[in-house]
């Protein structure tokens, strides 16, 4: 196949698995699922805390910074299981032996599921981000700076979807992981991706899978600026918003830096690879 043909393939490929997951139940649970965690977050239900009582002032880059971490977090455990059995299905519907006899390579086949599981990520990702832009505009009422409240959903949020997408193909493609197994060793798996930034003493970017420690980090230094006394750490809290006195701090959000994007960088194409 040349490489216009081949281009051309991966993109049909792509685009017919990604509208036939669009089009099942279970997609639109979880992207009813996405717009509750947007007005969670912005309503003060869904909050990040550091112990015992401060939050961030509910500007674009504290919304943003929990909508990423709610993201990574809810579509990096759950979002692994709405596109993981794709290739299963090519193979009971009898696809994959059709795809078999044409001249399309697997490598070029495994891309094509992983774009179409990436562009089904992606597409609850966007839904997120824009509806945290409207419950900010609608129910916090401040100006809203749109880099920095989808800033760290694309580039925080989406590689690590990236990589989520790779292993449900990785998963798919060896016979012992595509069954029950194979779901609950990613729950776990899942996890360990997640300790090593957590645990480590010092920040370092190419553990961040989710990026949830820059974001921890970055935290934890803004409610020490404003109250030394703070106890560091921080935790993502879901109920009703709190009654009792909170102290509040403000977070500016995310000095990007050229070796920040660069680990970014390096877990899509981790995920490519």
């Amino acid at each position: 196949m040349s490489r216009a043909s081949q281009l051309h393939a991966l993109y049909h490929l792509a685009r017919a698995d990604f509208l036939e997951r669009t089009r099942r139940l279970s997609f639109l649970v979880v992207l009813a699922a996405v717009v509750w965690l947007g007005y969670a977050t912005t309503t003060g239900m869904l909050t990040l805390r550091v112990p015992p009582i401060y939050i961030g002032e509910p500007n674009s880059p504290w919304i943003g910074a929990l909508m990423t971490v709610t993201a990574t977090l809810f579509l990096g455990w759950f979002g692994f299981y709405l596109v993981k059995g794709s290739v299963s299905r090519d193979y009971q519907t009898g696809v994959g032996q059709v795809i078999a006899a044409t001249p399309l390579s697997r490598p070029l086949y495994a891309a094509g599921k992983w774009l179409s599981n990436l562009a089904v990520l992606g597409a609850t990702l966007l839904i997120l981000a824009a509806a945290g832009v409207a419950m900010a505009l609608a129910v916090v009422g401040a100006p809203v700076d749109v880099p920095a409240l989808i800033g760290p959903l694309l580039l925080l949020a989406l590689p690590c979807l990236a990589l989520v997408s790779a292993l449900a193909v990785f998963f798919d493609a060896v016979p012992p992981l595509r069954g029950g197994f194979g779901n609950v060793a990613y729950l776990f798996l899942f996890a360990l991706l997640l300790i090593p930034a957590i645990e480590s003493r010092t920040y370092q970017p190419l553990w961040d899978v989710a990026g949830i420690r820059l974001i921890g980090d970055g935290i934890q230094s803004a409610a020490r600026a404003a109250h030394p006394e703070s106890s560091g750490g921080f935790a993502v809290t879901l109920g009703t918003p709190a009654a009792g006195p909170t102290w509040r701090f403000v977070y500016d959000g995310i000095a990007w830096s050229p070796a920040i994007l660069g680990s970014r960088l390096f877990f899509v194409l981790l995920a490519f690879g």
